[in-house]
């Protein structure tokens, strides 16, 4: 069985690696794909063929999207989705599943799938109207402003001026962006973030700001992750979100708060998991790899 991993670094990033040697380690054949040198054609005959390359991509039975890349186009963005459905369509297994993926990259069209199933999610706004998201700033007092697309955090601005909120509104809106916005929901000191695979919840941490003047927990931005056992709500929650997006596996970030309880942040189709494995002895490569062979069987 041949497994592949697709990213568009020119080398595998770390989680890329470790999923490389747990599918070496089952005994299978693994292969590392950038998405930017995989193409497909139609012939007359109405036959598709995949390349890597110049080259046929010989037979893979699984594949893991760890990313589509840093797309710079509509057209580039659209075209490796198209490429990943005709994987799809000609047999290999895609994990996660494109439509799941897609639900889950737009932030705003995540956020709302999962409130309309019953999960509380904070109040958002996604607009390209710079007096409606100025109101919005207003009646809140604090807002986070956010990429639509993005991970890790970056990108991501808390406010409590709704003054400066417009002026970034405004600086948005001349660049042609859309305005993703939040109010800014008071959380403990810490968030959750919680690892779902297969439709179980394989580890959870919960994350803490260690930068003064920092608001944001992700690890990437210096939060400090530790292991923790959430209550059956929480992942009850966090395998819903799943369940809702159409993911086999995710990072689901959750956080407690006092006046609305459990509230879901966001869910991560492709998540980073160094501080998660550190904190909690887990090995989400094993079990994702696991996961994508019992499909590939099936």
């Amino acid at each position: 069985m041949r497994l592949a991993v697709i990213h568009d670094t020119r080398k595998p990033d770390l989680p890329s690696r470790e999923l490389l040697e747990a599918i070496k380690n089952k005994g299978l054949t693994p292969v590392f794909l950038r998405i930017s040198g995989l193409s497909t054609s139609i012939d007359r005959h109405g036959k598709v063929t995949v390349f890597y390359g110049k080259h046929k991509l010989t037979e893979v039975d699984g594949a893991i999207v760890r990313s589509i890349g840093a797309t710079t186009s509509v057209e580039q963005y659209v075209r490796r989705l198209t490429l990943l459905r005709e994987l799809e369509r000609e047999g290999t297994v895609v994990m996660n599943p494109v439509d799941g993926m897609i639900k889950a990259r737009d932030k705003y069209g995540a956020l709302s799938s999962l409130s309309k199933a019953g999960l509380r999610v904070p109040e958002t706004l996604v607009t390209e109207d710079i007096g409606l998201a100025y109101d919005f700033a207003v009646k809140f007092g604090k807002a986070v402003i956010k990429p639509l697309i993005g991970s890790r955090g970056y990108g991501s601005v808390l406010v409590d001026n709704p003054e400066i909120a417009f002026r970034i509104f405004k600086t948005l809106a001349s660049f042609n962006q859309v305005i993703y916005v939040q109010e800014y929901v008071e959380k403990r000191s810490y968030d959750l973030r919680v690892f779902v695979v297969d439709g179980g919840v394989l580890a959870s941490i919960q994350r803490f700001i260690t930068k003064p003047g920092e608001w944001r927990t992700n690890v990437a931005q210096g939060g400090k992750a530790k292991a923790y056992n959430p209550p059956e709500e929480v992942k009850e929650m966090a395998i819903k979100a799943c369940e809702v997006l159409g993911l086999w596996y995710a990072g689901v970030d959750i956080a407690e708060t006092d006046e609305k309880g459990y509230v879901i942040f966001e869910v991560n189709a492709a998540p980073d998991w160094q501080g998660l494995a550190e904190a909690t002895g887990a090995r989400p490569a094993e079990a994702i790899t696991e996961a994508l062979v019992k499909r590939c069987k099936r």
